[in-house]
This record gives C-alpha cells, sequence and structure tokens, in this order.
C-alpha cells in the first residue's frame, strides 16, 4: 500500500514538473512574442529566445540553442522531480531515523557516464557550428568594417571603393517610430541572397561588431584584419551595437544593416557613387 501511494505520488510529481517544462520550452523555441510583429531585426519586450534568424549560420544557432535548452529541461525536470519527491518521501514525520547510508557506486557511476555521453553527443553539432562561422565560403562581394571611437565605418571595394560613416542620431533629432539608440544617419545597406565577406577591424580602440539576428559578432582589433561572411535571408532593417566596452561613448555607436534586394542594392550604391563623385 506504501509502495504504491509513493510511486502514484512520484507520477504525479513528475507529471507536474514535466508539464510546466515542457510549457516553458514550447513557449521559449516558438517565442510568438517576436512573431507577432512585423519589425526583424529588433528586441521586442517579453521575448523568450533569439532573434528571428535571418541567414544560415543564425538558423543553426537557433536550432542547436533550443537543443540545449531542450536538454537543460530535461535534466532541470529529472532533478527538481527527484527534489520534490525527496522532500516528500522522507522528511521527518515520515522517516524519523535517517539512512546511514553514503554511498551507491552503480549510481554514481551512472550520474558520472550520462553526463559525459550528453556532452560527447553536444560536441558534434557544435564543432560543425564553429567550423561553419570560422571557414569562409567563396564570397561574390567584400564589406570592410572599421570600429571608430565611436562609430561605425563601412567600405565596399567592389562597389567604386564607396565609403560609407554611420553615426548614431540624437534623441531630440528622432522621427516618430524611429528606436532610440538604435537609429543611425546612414544604414549599411547589403543585398539578400549573396554571400558576404565582412573584413572587420579597428581604427583605435577594441570595438565588437554584433548584429544578434544575423549571427555577426567579431572583434574589431587596431592592427588586425579579422574575417566573417553572411548571407541573408530575408529583406529588412537589422539592428546590432558595440558589444565590447571601447570607451565613453561606447552605447552610443550602433550599428544597422539594411537588407534589400540586389537591384536595389545596386541602385544605391549607383546613387552613392554619384553623390560622393559630385
Amino acid at each position: 500500500m506504501r509502495m504504491s501511494r509513493n510511486v502514484a505520488v512520484f507520477i504525479v510529481i513528475a507529471a507536474a514538473v514535466s508539464a510546466a517544462a515542457i510549457a516553458f520550452g514550447a513557449a521559449a523555441m516558438d517565442d510568438i512574442v517576436q512573431k507577432s510583429v512585423t519589425t526583424i531585426g529588433l528586441p521586442i519586450d517579453w521575448q523568450l529566445n533569439f532573434h528571428v534568424p535571418s541567414t544560415p549560420f543564425q538558423y543553426a544557432v537557433d536550432w542547436y540553442h533550443n537543443l540545449l535548452l531542450g536538454i537543460d529541461l530535461a535534466i532541470c525536470s529529472l532533478v527538481a522531480t527527484l527534489l520534490l519527491f525527496s522532500v516528500w518521501r522522507f522528511r521527518r514525520s515520515r522517516n524519523p531515523v535517517p539512512s546511514a547510508r553514503t554511498h551507491n557506486t552503480p549510481l554514481e557511476i551512472v550520474w558520472t557516464v550520462i553526463p559525459t555521453l550528453i556532452l560527447v553527443f553536444l560536441a558534434f553539432p557544435s564543432t560543425r557550428l564553429v567550423y561553419a562561422y570560422n571557414v569562409m565560403p567563396k564570397s561574390q562581394m567584400t564589406v570592410k568594417v572599421i570600429g571608430h571611437q565611436w562609430y561605425w565605418e563601412y567600405r565596399y571595394p567592389d562597389q567604386g571603393h564607396l565609403d560609407i560613416t554611420s553615426l548614431i542620431v540624437p534623441k531630440a533629432n528622432l522621427k516618430p517610430g524611429q528606436p532610440e539608440l538604435l537609429t543611425v544617419d546612414n544604414e549599411a545597406v547589403l543585398p539578400i541572397g549573396t554571400v558576404i565577406r565582412m573584413q572587420v577591424t579597428g581604427a583605435d580602440v577594441i570595438h565588437s561588431f554584433m548584429v544578434p539576428s544575423l549571427g555577426l559578432q567579431k572583434f574589431a582589433v587596431p592592427g588586425r584584419l579579422n574575417e566573417i561572411w553572411t548571407k541573408i535571408d530575408r529583406a529588412g532593417v537589422y539592428y546590432g551595437q558595440c558589444s565590447q566596452i571601447c570607451g565613453a561613448d561606447h552605447a552610443f555607436m550602433p550599428i544597422v544593416i539594411r537588407a534589400v534586394p540586389p537591384d536595389q542594392f545596386e541602385a544605391w550604391a549607383k546613387a552613392q557613387r554619384a553623390k560622393a563623385g559630385s
């Protein structure tokens, strides 16, 4: 009778904990808050996950994060179930004389081997992601990104050596609908569906070029040329910021990338060249 009662209580606790974990995991992975808005590449209040991905690499990062989240929730659910059951089963009123047992060799082997196997399993997709991020595919265009105190500069060597400087728009000059601390005077414009090599460096101190929804993050180090790549799937405006403390105005050097179809990019580049020539 007591055994069946213990089993019933354990099942109830496990079901309650598992239901809570599954509900949270589903909400976080699906993140209906982000899907309910039309803006892409911008943080949303109450979001539970990364920005909506818009590049092949960020899709892979999002998948790997959800895999890790599912494993974490499963482990936490197991630990929470055992903890709550132990509190109920071995409370003082039911177990006035505690057991003197301190070791269980088979159990200790199991809880050492299983985490090791989980880490070995996770090493494969993790290594694949690191490889994909650092091995440059054949690119179709190049953009050089230079971090300054405290603004960004974008050079387009394939487009007549265009040189665009991008500075934050002060709060007093913002137009309705423009996000504070994330609006710039000149956006970096990139074509969608194009493999783009981005060469990142710093002009003075170490900066960090980071656009979460595009899966971009690279340190801009003076005297060193770091490389990343991207291929944007969807047209839209993507926001980022310098993520390395670089001085007094570190918080005021946002990154704004406008992704457009290739024909619109060519028209923009032609207009910029004409503007620079005048």
